[in-house]
Order: C-alpha cells, then sequence, then structure tokens
C-alpha cells in the first residue's frame, strides 16, 4: 500500500528488510563456510600430492575466483551508501587480502611454503571473477530498464487517453 508520500507502508517495508538480512545471512554462511575450506586445504600437508608443473596456479585461479563471486554475491544482498567504492571492487579487495593471509598462513604449515605467484594467481582470479559479475550484473540491469522504457509509452498513451477530470 502507498501513500501520499509515495514510500512503502512500514509493515511491507519491515518484510523486505527482514527477508534481505536473511538473504545476508544465508549467503554469509555460506561464503564464510568456503573460506574455512580454502583455510582448511592449506593447511594440509600436500608432499604427497603430484601436481604437474605450475597448475597449482590454476588451481589457485579458480579457487579465490569462485570465493570473490561469493562475496559479490553475498555483498549484493545489501546496500553500500558510499559513491567511491563499488561491492565488486570490496569483494576482489577482501579476496586479495584472505590470498595473502593465506599465503602467510602456508609460511607456518610443515610442507608447505610461501609462493609470491600463488597470491597474484589469487588476485588474478578475483579481478576476472569480479570482472564477470561486473558485467553480468550490469547487464541484468540494461535488460531491466530497458524493459521498463518498453512499458513506459504503453502507460504513457493510457494516461494520454484517459482524461482526467478535477473532482
Amino acid at each position: 500500500m502507498r501513500h501520499n508520500t509515495g514510500f512503502v507502508s512500514s509493515k511491507k517495508s519491515e518484510r523486505m528488510n527482514i527477508r534481505i538480512r536473511v538473504h545476508w545471512i544465508y549467503k554469509g554462511i555460506l561464503t564464510v563456510a568456503y573460506a574455512s575450506l580454502i583455510y582448511y586445504e592449506s593447511s594440509t600437508d600436500t608432499s604427497s600430492v603430484s601436481l604437474p608443473s605450475h597448475s597449482d596456479k590454476l588451481i589457485h585461479f579458480f579457487v579465490f575466483g569462485l570465493l570473490c563471486l561469493m562475496l559479490c554475491w553475498t555483498l549484493s544482498s545489501f546496500t553500500i551508501r558510499s559513491k567511491w567504492i563499488s561491492k565488486t571492487i570490496l569483494a576482489i579487495g577482501i579476496t586479495s587480502l584472505y590470498g595473502a593471509s593465506d599465503e602467510f598462513h602456508q609460511f607456518f604449515t610443515p610442507n608447505r611454503s610461501v609462493d609470491i605467484f600463488d597470491w597474484v594467481a589469487d588476485t588474478t582470479g578475483a579481478v576476472v571473477a569480479g570482472f564477470l559479475w561486473h558485467i553480468i550484473t550490469h547487464r541484468r540491469r540494461i535488460k531491466k530498464r530497458s524493459l521498463a522504457m518498453e512499458k513506459r509509452p504503453v502507460e504513457m498513451w493510457q494516461e494520454i487517453k484517459t482524461p482526467k477530470f478535477c473532482n
């Protein structure tokens, strides 16, 4: 129900806020669980695992790219009121910092080594995933706007055809 001010009634607004919080919590739990899985895997001994040369960089790229996508998905549930930062850049930054902390954590893990190129692969995966997220969501917004613009002339024509009488 709309009031004269054009704002949604408080009950409906309250229900929407609760739903947004539930979605944010649900998405946040899944993202934290995935980050915890990365932490657990980076603390295990990999001396018995044999991988082709430099394939670990691809693994880092995709694992941290997925983490960035999950962060973008989580951050899409709430608004950031700052104009100079976007949710995608924030997700890329968090993912890059998490990759750096993961490499630092591996310094203290037996049979694991710190490799700056692993962090570069982490950050590159995050940047590519963030870029893809931004493109996909931007296209979706453009499509919604174009659909809204297609409906507008019809609504305007109906308003012109229907005379408004003063009461």
